[in-house]
Order: structure tokens, then C-alpha cells, then sequence
């Protein structure tokens, strides 16, 4: 999963080194993944907002576990607007990751996904 989000964003800080730690934003990434999966969100949904805290590093090979909570799911104008938090473990009690974003997408595209 690092290789793929490090390829993906062309992150030149870990692509000379051997990779021991895990870029922050790859462990928010992975969890925007099953956000995204578990809720059913279609193509078309804009990720409009994100405020991640990190607590710590985590090396690679370390397995995590995301908790993610839909906080709201309103229309308004035409458009869902979900707010979901995610806090991620590692062993189940290392706190690693903390945060909130925000989605969005035309409410014809909620369909039979997006939190309903």
C-alpha cells in the first residue's frame, strides 16, 4: 500500500530511501478507502475537506484499524454533503490518527450508496 501511494504521489522524500515508516498521509489515504468502499460512494463525489492529527509514526508492515463515523449526511441545494471522523489504531490501542473530512456529491448520484 505505501509502493502505490508514494508511486501515486510521486513522493520524491521516500522514493530514494529504503521505506521503513509510512508517510502520513498514505495512512490517511488508506482510511479514505474504506470510508469511501463502506459508504457505497459513486464517481463523481468531490473530497472537499480534510483536517488529519497525527500522533505518531508507524512503520511499514504495521496493522491498523480505521473506526469511521458518519457525523452528517444533509441536502442541501441539490447536493449530499456527508462529514465522516476516523480514528485509526495501531494493535488496537496506539492511537495513530485522528480526523474529519468532508464529502460531496450531486444528490442524483447518492443513488443506492453514500450513507443512505
Amino acid at each position: 500500500m505505501v509502493d502505490r501511494y508514494v508511486d501515486a504521489v510521486q513522493d520524491e522524500s521516500h522514493m530514494a530511501t529504503e521505506r521503513e515508516l509510512a508517510p502520513p498521509m498514505s495512512i490517511a489515504a488508506l482510511s479514505l478507502t474504506g470510508v469511501v468502499q463502506d459508504l457505497q460512494i459513486p464517481g463523481g463525489t468531490l473530497h472537499v475537506g480534510q483536517e488529519f492529527q497525527f500522533s505518531g509514526a508507524v512503520s511499514v508492515g504495521a496493522t491498523l484499524e480505521c473506526v469511521a463515523t458518519l457525523k452528517t449526511n444533509s441536502i442541501r441545494g441539490g447536493w449530499r454533503f456527508m462529514v465522516v471522523d476516523s480514528v485509526v489504531t495501531e494493535g488496537g490501542n496506539r492511537l495513530v490518527m485522528t480526523g474529519k473530512s468532508t464529502i460531496t456529491l450531486p444528490e442524483d448520484l447518492a443513488g443506492g450508496g453514500a450513507g443512505k
